[in-house]
């Protein structure tokens, strides 16, 4: 880290364990960067993801799977084997704002279209984010 900023270079993204008792808030992205990642991710120590807007760690279990990720719910996190073949398809947001943006991200690297029902909960934390998505050049179409 330099200053007020970092250098990130596109690269193959290895897996790895996750200890999330401090970033809860940051689970769902690591959920989908372990998608992309080659080996098994383990993300534990989430179990208070399941009281949040949702039950996190189930949806993103049902909604990652959907798309096609090898991942599965354990007590306290999720253990996902990488890298996936992730597919668009339609992702149910459980009324979650970061359900449906880390299901975002996932689909800008899936096969085909995703459409993220119930969108406007990202209006909880992120209003923009689908028009911030947009400005750094996605295709996003509202419905």
């Amino acid at each position: 880290v330099e200053k007020n900023s970092v250098q990130i270079v596109n690269g193959k993204l290895d897996a790895a364990e996750i200890d999330a008792s401090d970033i809860p808030d940051l689970v769902p992205v690591c959920s989908v960067l372990g998608c992309f990642s080659k080996g098994v991710t383990k993300i534990y120590n989430a179990k208070r993801l399941r009281f949040k807007e949702s039950n996190r760690l189930h949806a993103l279990t049902s909604e990652l799977r959907k798309m096609g990720a090898e991942i599965m719910e354990t007590d306290d996190g999720l253990i996902i084997n990488g890298p996936c073949k992730l597919y668009g398809t339609s992702i149910n947001t459980h009324g979650d704002h970061r359900i449906a943006m880390a299901c975002a991200v996932a689909g800008l690297k899936a096969k085909g279209k995703t459409k993220i029902l119930q969108a406007e909960c990202v209006n909880k934390s992120y209003p923009k984010f689908f028009i911030d998505l947009e400005k750094l050049g996605a295709n996003v179409y509202v419905e």
